[in-house]
């Protein structure tokens, strides 16, 4: 087994991974580039051209591998210039002196102009490129790539799915461990094309992210507490069951963790097995308060990022900070923690799924989720009520527009009916 793990810009974090033989890799780049990322840019740890540098002299010191994150969901068109071209042969030609080792992109382009033009590189196709079938894995492998990382939201539950990709290519497959995604979640393609534009430079929005679709998934596992249990895990104690498949490279989350919990990560799915809430090792974190960790510079960065006067509402964007903070808790202990998954009342539960008919049941059909959702999951009501009419509140104003301030845009100003096709 081998692990590919998120780095946060911590210099304690790779020191840290050293003592876990298993991890190969980390993975991560700078809090905002010319192409854009997984993460909006106010959820990072500030990061600089410095940072990164001695980030990947500090894990080849430590025999770990630096992979740099180009996996855009989406290139802006900039490739379809020779300006952009340039820019990005610029980008990849710095990466490539200051020693990074391997490269993740969702782009063909990408991966074709890498495996011709800096042929030392790995690549590794990311889970934006959404591979989820033996046709397109063969595609990419045909293309260059060097690894497949398999989509988590169509394939970490489908077994048979899992197998076929499996015998359809001879490179490496990676599985996202620990991702609490929803299975074929409708905003995964939105949610995918949000956060590469706020972590772009450039960006229209000057990295302003009112992140819906991570309110949507959050208020939905809230709403139906067996939508914990569906989400696209793999607990350590259930890694076999896919090393069994043939996978054996696994990828952790997320680069918005505090070093302690990273490696608290590693550690469960090194010793493949954890003792308590299933939310301390799969569950989202981002360091956005300083309850969470985050540094001051970073809320100072957030805060300058999130600032639109005239433009959004502050008390939107204080209420949208406060459901983040509820939701992203950080007290995963018993008693404490507002939703506890206990992680052991889950054992025999993925082998029982492998019998299941999930991509031709629905789950009102089923109900097998929803019997261990009820054996494993214990939820502050008080806590489920309040978060729950907040993020009602938040989604309304999102359908109505209140969140914002009128514009004194054309677009504003225009009226209906004015660009209306005559009736013929």
């Amino acid at each position: 087994m081998v692990l590919s793990v998120a780095y946060n810009f911590d210099p304690a974090l790779i020191p840290g991974l050293a003592a876990y033989p298993a991890v190969t890799e980390v993975y991560g780049k700078l809090d905002r580039d010319i192409v854009g990322g997984g993460r909006s840019t106010y959820t990072l740890r500030p990061t600089s051209w410095s940072a990164l540098k001695s980030a990947i002299f500090q894990a080849h010191q430590h025999n770990i591998a630096f992979n740099y994150l180009l996996n855009a969901a989406a290139l802006n068109g900039m490739e379809q210039t020779r300006t952009g071209q340039r820019a990005i042969r610029r980008f990849i030609d710095a990466l490539d002196g200051i020693g990074v080792d391997n490269l993740t992109v969702a782009s063909p382009y990408l991966l074709r102009l890498i495996k011709s033009r800096y042929p030392r590189f790995k690549v590794r196709v990311g889970v934006f490129a959404m591979v989820n079938d033996p046709a397109k894995a063969k595609s990419w492998e045909d293309m260059g790539a060097d690894t497949l990382c398999i989509s988590a939201t169509s394939c970490n539950r489908n077994f048979a799915l899992l197998a076929a990709i499996r015998r359809a290519v001879q490179c490496d497959l990676q599985l996202i461990a620990n991702a609490s995604c929803l299975p074929s979640c409708t905003h995964e393609l939105t949610h995918m094309n949000l956060m590469t534009a706020s972590s772009r430079t450039g960006d229209g929005n000057k990295g302003f992210c009112l992140d819906y679709c991570f309110l949507h998934c959050s208020a939905k596992k809230l709403r139906e507490p067996l939508n914990y249990i569906r989400s696209t895990w793999i607990r350590p104690e259930d890694l076999v069951h896919y090393q069994r498949l043939g996978y054996s490279n696994f990828k952790l989350v997320e680069r918005s963790c505090p070093t302690a919990l990273l490696l608290k990560r590693v550690a469960a799915y090194t010793a493949q097995s954890f003792n308590g809430n299933l939310l301390e090792i799969a569950g989202p974190v981002a360091q956005i308060g300083r309850e969470q960790g985050a540094l001051p510079g970073q809320r100072i960065r957030m805060g300058m990022l999130m600032f639109r006067p005239f433009k959004i509402k502050i008390s939107s964007l204080l209420k949208t900070k406060r459901y983040a903070q509820t939701v992203l808790f950080g007290d995963f202990r018993k008693g404490s923690a507002p939703v506890y998954i206990e992680n052991r009342a889950l054992d025999g539960f993925l082998a029982g799924l492998m019998d299941q008919a999930c991509s031709s049941l629905s789950c009102s059909e089923c109900g097998y989720c929803n019997a261990w959702a009820g054996k494993a999951i214990t939820m502050d009501e008080s806590y489920r009520t309040r978060t729950l009419l907040l993020a009602d509140e938040l989604d309304r104003g999102l359908l109505s527009g209140d969140h914002w301030f009128a514009s004194s845009s054309k677009f504003a100003q225009h009226k209906p009916g004015v660009m209306a096709p005559k009736s013929e």
